[in-house]
């Protein structure tokens, strides 16, 4: 399964598959109600999200559309003196349940830890140590699982098979990622 569009089980009432830039939003809007601009500054070049996962303000209004018309957002008018109107946008309960399964569940493609895991990261701090520290050792129990999977391939690969080849790379970027995920738990 990839993370990249993750499949919402079929128990739970969110309705199709929701992005790891959409579950940004989601996390944005956990925080605080915001209009379209206020979100765009976080995924900018400079921007706290914008070095892990830029969006542009186009592709960002049609997230918001997008999850508006799933009903995981639903936006308000709202009127500012003499300007025009500006559509602000704030969570539903149906948000809030899949942002909250999504932050708990570890990444499960190792090439998507880059990008999901560091948003989990980021909207995990804001709910604490243990939070965070639970979301790192399942991260971590997640990587070392696959490693394992990866030294179960080996031993049936013989060294000289293209197969093997790629089993060395993906232990070797596991290995890694595993060694910056322990490195970082310590810190938290």
């Amino acid at each position: 399964m990839s993370t990249a569009r993750v499949r919402i089980a079929e128990f739970d009432d969110t309705p199709g598959t929701v992005t790891p830039a959409q579950y940004a939003v989601l996390g944005l809007l956990r925080e605080a109600p915001a209009h379209g601009y206020q979100l765009q500054r976080h995924f900018s070049p400079d921007g706290d999200l914008g070095i892990v996962l830029p969006i542009e303000q186009a592709s960002l209004y049609g997230t918001l559309k997008d999850l508006a018309a799933r009903g995981l957002i639903r936006g308000v008018e709202r009127r500012e003196g003499l300007r025009p109107p500006r559509t602000e946008y704030e969570l539903t309960e149906v948000g809030v349940r899949a942002l909250d399964r999504w932050l708990k569940e570890p990444v499960d493609r190792l090439r998507r830890v880059r990008v999901d895991f560091l948003l989990k990261v980021y909207f995990t701090r804001g709910h604490g140590r243990r939070a965070l520290r639970a979301l790192v050792d399942a991260q971590i129990a997640a990587c070392e699982a696959y490693l394992a999977h990866l030294d179960e391939r080996a031993a049936n690969l013989s060294a000289d098979d293209f197969a093997h080849l790629v089993v060395e790379s993906r232990t070797s970027a596991a290995r890694s990622t595993l060694e910056w995920l322990r490195a970082y738990r310590q810190r938290v």
